[in-house]
């Protein structure tokens, strides 16, 4: 294994403690290439006949040709770091028909501000590692595809 690689899987194993320790459940990365792949190309044309379709309702912003391609969005693009939050909590519902069901999600804060907010320390902690590295985080709020 070079130099350059073991800085590299040093990087990604700090990085993967850095998301548990601010409380991220599952963690992963991906390399993006500099080209498209056919599994892209492939989720594009499906994400277009999808749109074809009309499934987007009154949601024109999944139209976005960002959403299609991340290098749009960040051309300098060469990993994309994918953490999750588990939102389960073991509370329970009052029984009775006066009582309406509220997806699990909604029973805390505002998922989004919780994730944003763990997703910045998670940032600025990787931007702190060097000087060439530049990151972007979104919840639910940019044009990448999820």
């Amino acid at each position: 294994m070079s130099d350059s690689q073991k800085i590299v899987n040093s990087l990604r194993t700090q990085l993967e403690q850095q998301a548990a320790a601010v409380g991220f459940h599952r963690f992963g990365v991906v390399a993006v290439n500099s080209e498209a792949t056919a599994q892209e190309q492939t989720m594009q044309t499906r994400l277009q006949q999808w749109l074809g379709q009309g499934y987007q309702a009154d949601m024109a912003w999944m139209a976005n040709p960002k959403r299609q391609d991340i290098r749009r969005v960040m051309p300098e693009v060469r990993s994309v770091i994918c953490v999750a939050l588990n939102y389960y909590t073991p509370h329970q519902r009052p029984e009775g028909a006066e009582y309406g069901k509220i997806a699990r999600y909604g029973w805390g804060r505002d998922y989004h501000r919780v994730v944003h907010k763990k997703l910045k320390q998670l940032t600025l902690w990787l931007q702190a590692q060097g000087d060439d590295i530049t990151a972007r985080y979104y919840v639910d709020s940019g044009p990448v595809y999820d």
